[in-house]
């Protein structure tokens, strides 16, 4: 689950409108369907004032909210208008609580369950020193390409794959029958990394090699660099180009770099934002970033823009997820 660094600026506005905002005076999004695949988790968020291990805080502010990357993408889809399916794994305790947080955002759960494992899990804890995330995949790990509907994925537009589930216990071979899947329809297949340590567990050039026919990916700053070995995001875009024709990187306050290929990386900044908590800024971006794309693929830089201020909206929110 992707997030921000978290200085404060001045608040952006923002507003839901119905059928789809506007981006440099065109409607956006309206109309496409969208398929999220990857992960749903429970989500523990902790802000303590405690600076070393051993320490009590009893004045703790600590959160449950429904967390993981794919769920908030899609539910950041479904608050901004859009007509979005989700496939995700949970267990089978939770299959109604986490419908019912999808459906509250406007989104058509698919959601399998599992009786031998648990709902995955996200423990994140924000203090002095920063943010440390921990992460369980459990039934998000198990998540597979035959978990995703072959009907679903011919009526979308854009299919989706993000969370770190997608490496799961099979590694490469699950991201590449992942992406095989999303495939098999007309959609563009969109993917965000989702993690560094899972792009370090199996290797960028491994990874790169599994989400081969992929039309965008939109990794992190981090996660560029690990993908490509790159000490420079501008350095990593190129690289990354080679692989994918489309490439967002998304640098936190520093804004975004778009790269095609054979072109220098684009800049785009940051939409100022009042930062309450910084974690699924990344997926936001994602939603208001394929949500542009999905009607005009040429204006990327534009798209871009429209990720920005969902991003910044998001970042208002404790969990990442929209207000619903």
């Amino acid at each position: 689950m992707s997030s921000l660094p978290e200085p404060s600026a001045a608040a952006p506005s923002a507003s839901r409108a119905s059928g789809g905002g506007r981006v440099g005076g065109r409607r956006r999004g309206v109309g496409k369907r969208f398929l999220v695949v990857g992960d749903l988790l429970d989500g523990v968020l902790v802000q303590t004032r405690a600076a070393a291990s051993g320490d009590h805080d009893p004045a703790a502010v600590i959160r449950h909210r429904p967390a993981g990357a794919a769920g908030t993408t899609a539910t950041w889809l479904g608050w901004l208008g859009a007509e979005v399916d989700m496939v995700g794994r949970v267990g089978v305790d939770d299959v109604y609580r986490h419908e019912r947080a999808l459906e509250d955002a406007g989104v058509r759960p698919h959601i399998r369950y599992d009786a031998r494992t648990s709902t995955g899990a996200l423990v994140s804890v924000r203090g002095q020193r920063g943010r440390t995330s921990m992460t369980d995949g459990a039934a998000s790990a198990l998540l597979s390409a035959a978990d995703v509907p072959i009907e679903l994925v011919a009526r979308a537009d854009i299919v989706h794959l993000t969370g770190e589930a997608m490496l799961g216990s099979g590694g490469t071979d699950r991201l590449v029958d992942l992406v095989a899947r999303a495939r098999t329809g007309a959609a563009r297949v969109s993917l965000d990394p989702s993690s560094v340590a899972a792009v370090r567990l199996v290797g960028g050039p491994a990874f790169l090699a599994a989400v081969r026919g992929v039309d965008l990916i939109v990794p992190n700053r981090a996660e560029a660099l690990e993908l490509t070995g790159a000490d420079e995001p501008e350095d990593a875009v190129r690289v990354l180009t080679r692989h994918v024709p489309l490439v967002v990187v998304t640098l936190g306050v520093d804004g975004v770099l778009v790269g095609r290929p054979g072109r220098t990386p684009q800049r785009v900044p940051a939409t100022p934002a009042t930062v309450v908590d910084g974690i699924g800024a990344g997926d936001a971006f994602a939603a208001g970033f394929i949500r542009a794309w999905a009607t005009d693929p040429v204006r990327v830089g534009a798209a871009a823009r429209e990720g920005t201020r969902v991003a910044a909206r998001a970042v208002g929110f404790v969990g990442g997820r929209p207000p619903v």
